[in-house]
Order: structure tokens, then sequence, then C-alpha cells
């Protein structure tokens, strides 16, 4: 019997402008994806952190859809749509998808998509094994444990999902976007273009992602870390929970200069 991996946030542009539009909006340069062909990017606020990192999927030459595993998809299509202005395009949250196992026979090679049980199916990062998902309009019985063990893939592949807790609060550069081909720092403007430039080219980042060991729990977004004299030195992105031979992980934003030390959860929910 099948069964879904998790529920998948899906927003879906469509139309003449969909594509300047995105261009102008997000960290990527959209312009370069080729119908069928997916890549990583994210939605920057004014003061270039990251309000959403996603993969985004050109399905056709006039339609986008941008998937990320969790959230409120409603919420970011409503806060799109304050800058559609006159441009010719819709936007819409797509309700009823779900995330499904991807067989190897099933993986598409590279960047490229291929339709799979009425939706999508991709290649994802990986840390050790080919593997993928597939993105598929289904009402299908959650697997637990293959939820865990996708997202214990993704931590190991620090895909840095952004959850509603940590949304605003982190640059590209600490989240390790560049590395995905997220970013682009040569085209024109998008919102906090100018800031994350600065910082690409005069440098000054003081963060970076690490996975670490969390215990016996997993711990949720936004969970502050502190090393061994209580100072503060990182903030969790999402965890997993521990498997019968491992324990509990999570992907976290951390202090470069605390990469190496013993961190462990607060708490309390202070900043980072």
């Amino acid at each position: 019997m099948q069964t879904a991996l998790g529920s998948a946030a899906l927003l879906r542009l469509k139309g003449a402008d969909a594509l300047a539009f995105a261009h102008s909006q997000f960290s990527r340069d959209v312009l370069a994806l080729q119908p069928g062909q997916y890549g990583w990017s994210a939605w920057l606020d004014a003061q270039g952190r990251a309000r959403s990192v996603f993969a985004l999927l050109r399905t056709a030459a006039d339609t986008l859809m941008l998937w990320w595993p969790e959230g409120d998809a409603g919420l970011l299509a409503t806060e799109l749509r304050r800058f559609v202005l006159r441009s010719r395009l819709v936007i819409e949250a797509l309700e009823g998808w779900q995330l499904l196992p991807c067989a190897l026979a099933d993986l598409p090679i590279g960047s490229e998509l291929a339709e799979h049980l009425g939706g999508w199916a991709l290649r994802l990062p990986d840390s050790d094994t080919p593997r993928g998902v597939v993105l598929a309009p289904m009402d299908l019985a959650l697997d637990p444990d293959a939820q865990q063990n996708r997202l214990r893939a993704d931590l190991m592949a620090r895909l840095p999902w952004i959850a509603p807790p940590t949304a605003g609060l982190f640059t590209p550069q600490a989240l390790e976007l560049e590395r995905l081909g997220a970013i682009a720092f040569d085209k024109g403007c998008y919102p906090g273009q100018e800031i994350v430039a600065r910082l690409h080219f005069r440098g000054g980042n003081k963060r970076g992602l690490r996975v670490l060991e969390t215990g016996a729990e997993a711990c949720a977004a936004g969970t502050a870390l502190i090393d061994d004299t209580g100072a503060i030195r990182g903030s969790v992105l999402y965890g997993c929970a521990p498997t019968a031979k491992a324990l509990a992980l999570a992907l976290a934003v951390v202090s470069l200069d605390a990469m190496d030390r013993r961190l462990r959860p607060s708490s309390g929910s202070p900043s980072f």
C-alpha cells in the first residue's frame, strides 16, 4: 500500500508575466530556468533575510510552481499578490498535494522534472545515495517513519527549509543558498538584493549551517542553541526525531566561531 511522506506546500504562478514577476522577486536567476527544469530559490525581505526557501519548478513556458515541505502556501500567496500591480499572472495556493516516495527508476536527471502520478518527480540533493520526491495531488495515509527518514535526509543534505519561527531571520549566506544555486549576485534588483550583494562582495558573514545531535527529542524550529557558558550561539531551522540507532538531529544556523563547540538546546527561546 502506497503511503505519503507528508503534505506539500505548493504555490502556482501562471500567466504571461509569471517569469518576469518571479525574476524580480526571487533570489535566483529565474529566466535561466527552462520548461521542464527546477532549481532552488528564496524570497527575501527588504533587509536581505529569507522569508521562505523553496524549490522552483518551471512546469510550462508560462507556469512556475514553488514547493517546500510544510507551511502556509495561502499566506505566502497573499503576501506575494501585494507586489503584482499590473503584472499579468495569477498566484494561487494548491490544496491537497502530498509528497510521495520516488523510486530510483523514476528519478529525473540533474535539474530535470518528470511528469509522474499527475504531478512531478524531482531529484533532491543528497549526502549518500540518490533520492527524490514526487509532488502529486493525492489523499494517502501518512507514514510517520518515512516522513522522519525524509527529514533526516534533508537535514543531512543541509536543505535550509524555513518555518514560521525562523522566517525573516537569516541571510542567504548564513543559509548557504549559494551552494544550492539559489542566489544570483549579478542579476537585476529583487528584495534585499543590495544588502545581499554587499555581504557577498565585501564579506562580513558570520554564520553558517551545522548539523548536530540534540539528544532524545526533536528540536522545534527557532529553538536557541547555547554553549557551555550559556551564550546563545545558534538557532534551529528544523529537527528530526531519534531512531533506534541514532539520536535526534537538528539543522541550525550557528556562529562561525562556534562550529566546533559543544552546543545544546536552550530551555528558553531568546533571539539569535
